[in-house]
């Protein structure tokens, strides 16, 4: 089968190779890939900044395809059966799996597929069954949710969103961002879509649930807010932070702009401010997610769509100034 393939960190070092197509085993699924997200995760697998295992390594954590085998064991999955595929590994019976929070797994540390195994930037991918959901969207549309639609997801049910609330979301054009606006409109939010590309972004942004599309400026004069979702890292700390009211809640899911930021604990205290951290989301929630857009609740916006073969260009698009939502590489 033909895959993205690096043996060596870094993006120049990614190229389309034939390898040998893998086999499922007990427990497994073979899937013919269909479609696959372009994330800052992939990313980072490429160029060394998160190491992958094994090596030479076939990144791609988030994708959707169809059943092209099953493995022995596996019961109500069958080819030809349209499926997305939930990316952290769980082993189902750890505390934290038994309380549903899968991505919390004692026993694979909430490990990825596509980071501790090859993933989907290939023809065929071997998952385990009980990480595959079938659908009734498009494919395309399918491959969004696994991170961009369930880290959204797990942010907002983090927050605690409330009919009412005035959220603000941080990185709204962003592959997390997108769905975080709609989860918080769905949740019953006044929510605020917080871009330095106002006026780009501004059509796609309010056709998907946002009350209002503002510039970081805008936003602090809007202020305060009980809610701030920012999946971008320390880069929007100042901002996010400064944008929270009384009882205000800040939820992150990510460190794309950098890792460390300084905290004034005498505003946290004094205002009763809470921090919370947010990361992948739950099997169960997945299942939600799929559903969601399944009925039409929730839209998936895609920026481009690039082959199999320039699955090393669909990665440099991440960092295009004009991208507003997903970018996929079609197998």
């Amino acid at each position: 089968m033909k895959a993205a393939v690096f043996s060596t960190p870094g993006l120049e070092n990614l190229s389309i190779q034939d390898v040998e197509a893998p086999r499922p085993g007990p427990g497994e699924v073979l899937i013919k890939v269909r479609h696959a997200g372009a994330n800052p995760l992939d990313y980072n697998v490429v160029t060394g900044a998160v190491k992958a295992t094994p090596m030479p390594h076939i990144p791609g954590s988030e994708f959707a395809g169809v059943v092209e085998e099953v493995g022995p064991g596996v019961e109500g999955l069958q080819r030809g059966d349209a499926v997305v595929v939930y990316n952290r590994l769980y082993c189902g019976h750890c505390r934290h799996c038994l309380a549903g929070w899968t991505q919390m797994c004692e026993s694979t540390g909430g490990a990825l597929i596509g980071v501790a195994t090859q993933g989907g930037y290939a023809e065929y991918a071997v998952v385990p069954a009980r990480n595959v959901e079938k659908t009734r969207a498009e494919l395309r549309e399918a491959a969004t949710l696994p991170i961009g639609g369930l880290t959204a997801w797990n942010m907002a049910y983090r927050a605690g969103i409330s009919p009412g609330e005035r959220v603000a979301v941080v990185g709204a054009t962003g592959n997390v961002g997108v769905y975080a606006v709609q989860f918080a409109k769905l949740l019953g939010g006044e929510v605020y879509a917080v871009t330095r590309r106002k006026d780009m972004s501004a059509p796609v942004l309010k056709s998907i649930g946002a009350d209002y599309v503002v510039t970081p400026d805008e936003a602090r004069e809007a202020a305060p807010f009980d809610v701030v979702l920012d999946p971008t890292g320390a880069g929007n700390w100042e901002l996010s932070y400064s944008l929270l009211g009384r009882m205000g809640r800040y939820v992150t899911a990510g460190a794309l702009t950098g890792a460390e930021v300084k905290l004034d604990l005498r505003r946290l205290y004094g205002m009763q401010i809470s921090v919370i951290g947010s990361t992948g989301g739950r099997r169960g929630d997945f299942k939600l997610v799929v559903r969601l857009l399944e009925s039409g609740r929730i839209k998936a916006v895609i920026y481009k769509t690039y082959g199999l073969a320039e699955a090393r260009r669909a990665l440099e698009e991440l960092r295009s100034g004009d991208r507003v939502g997903k970018v996929l590489v079609a197998i």
